[in-house]
């Protein structure tokens, strides 16, 4: 159930739902909630180069400017990468871990998703181009392939859906230097997200649902010193969504009407390519993401703005994350005029770090991207791109069980997590 002030409203959201119709909510594969896979070819490399530009339109998703590398025309680019993540989750304490003897204590709370990521770019003048991307750039979905464990009263499924469109302009003020710059236009729809169990009592679940429509920007500058160079930094500023929706609970009660803001991060990324002989290449990136804006936001009621209340307790979102970090390095190198092979790493440090900040449905750690990739030059106006990347996701323990953190509804746990992702890419030039 969603509600919206105006009828431009419901119409913006079908339009941009509309836009990602391949989308599933599926599990975050960056840091917190973030949905890193928007680009094939830059996947093939674990997003060394992301914000440098050059070969890719998708590269505009980090660094607005990037798109000035386009020629005459229209040039267009879609992505879709499968999502297969394993995620082991296990109660090990609180008030439910004593019947791990009579039900299952562990389940896989991971779940299969498709993400897709489309540009188009229109070469306006020598200096100028124009552009459009649509992306997902958050998620989260969560689904216990047991929905009788013993933790089911914790969590038995969570989903956040989210859709960007980002109108951008790119113009080159001197040679070899571009500036760009972008609206970001962010639909986010948290479909279900538990905040509270025992609080309420009767073994009732109480679950967030609302949906927003707010704006951000971007910004970037690309820099190509020399031929065989390219620098690329880029801004996307955060997003505070200002959530209309429901506090659902189990068991018939009503609905209550709510409101509640939930900030998105900003995100910087600095990249390079540098030429190191005829036919190949070396990349590398560090990204920063403010996570820690995430904070504890609290839920009000729509009626009145007075907070929300579940068993005299204020009822929030608390995340009070730190900062995400990924350092990616990379190469490629042309086979021939038709096929190029691509390969990289990364780093990635979470912002969950402490047990006490990791959600029973969101067990985010450290992680290490490895990742192979191709492109293969079908024509003169076709390219197809092809990536595979393991994450490897550092075991880790949680300390709570629900995104309001109450003692009621503290529990213990360890959760152990791997992720598969292909993707495929076509790039085609009008």
């Amino acid at each position: 159930m969603h509600f919206g002030k105006t009828s431009y409203k419901a119409a913006l959201k079908v339009t941009m739902a509309s836009a990602a119709l391949a989308a599933t909510a599926g599990a975050a594969l960056a840091g917190g909630f973030e949905v890193r896979e928007q680009s094939t070819h830059f996947q093939g490399m674990s997003f060394a180069g992301a914000a440098a530009g050059g070969r890719s339109l998708s590269s505009m998703f980090w660094n607005p400017a990037a798109s000035n590398y386009v020629g005459a025309g229209i040039t267009a680019e879609s992505n879709y990468a499968l999502i297969l993540p394993n995620s082991e989750t296990t109660i090990t304490g609180g008030p439910v871990s004593g019947l791990c003897g009579v039900g299952d204590c562990s389940v896989d709370i991971g779940r299969d998703a498709v993400v897709p990521a489309s540009y188009i770019a229109y070469r306006h003048s020598p200096s100028t181009v124009f552009a459009l991307g649509i992306n997902s750039q958050y998620g989260l979905g969560t689904q216990p392939d047991n929905r009788r464990w013993v933790g089911s009263i914790y969590n038995t499924s969570a989903k956040l859906f989210s859709v960007n469109a980002t109108p951008t302009i790119s113009h080159e003020i001197l040679p070899g230097v571009s500036v760009g710059a972008g609206l970001q236009i962010q639909f986010l729809d948290l479909q279900k997200f538990q905040t509270t169990t025992a609080p309420i009592g009767g073994g009732l679940r109480a679950n967030l649902q609302g949906d927003s429509i707010d704006v951000g920007w971007t910004l970037g500058v690309n820099w190509k010193p020399t031929p065989g160079t390219s620098i690329g930094l880029g801004w996307r500023s955060a997003v505070t969504h200002s959530l209309e929706g429901f506090f659902e609970l189990s068991g018939g009660v009503p609905d209550t009407p709510i409101i509640a803001d939930i900030d998105t991060p900003d995100k910087v990324t600095l990249s390079f390519t540098q030429d190191v002989a005829a036919h190949a290449r070396v990349s590398g990136t560090v990204e920063w993401t403010q996570w820690s804006r995430a904070g504890n936001q609290p839920v009000l009621l729509a009626a009145t703005g007075a907070p929300l209340l579940a068993a005299g307790r204020p009822v929030s979102v608390d995340l009070q994350w730190e900062d995400g970090w990924l350092f990616s390095l990379g190469g490629e190198y042309d086979v021939n005029q038709k096929l190029t092979l691509r390969a990289g790493g990364a780093y990635e440090i979470s912002p969950i770090q402490e047990p006490s900040q990791r959600l029973l449905q969101l067990p985010d750690a450290d992680r290490i991207w490895a990742s192979i990739g191709a492109s293969y030059k079908w024509n003169e106006t076709t390219v197809l791109d092809f990536a595979y990347s393991h994450v490897f996701v550092e075991d880790s323990t949680f300390a709570r069980t629900t995104a309001n953190g109450d003692p009621a509804t503290l529990g213990t746990g360890t959760a152990e997590s791997s992720v598969d992702i292909l993707s495929v890419g076509l790039k085609s030039k009008f």
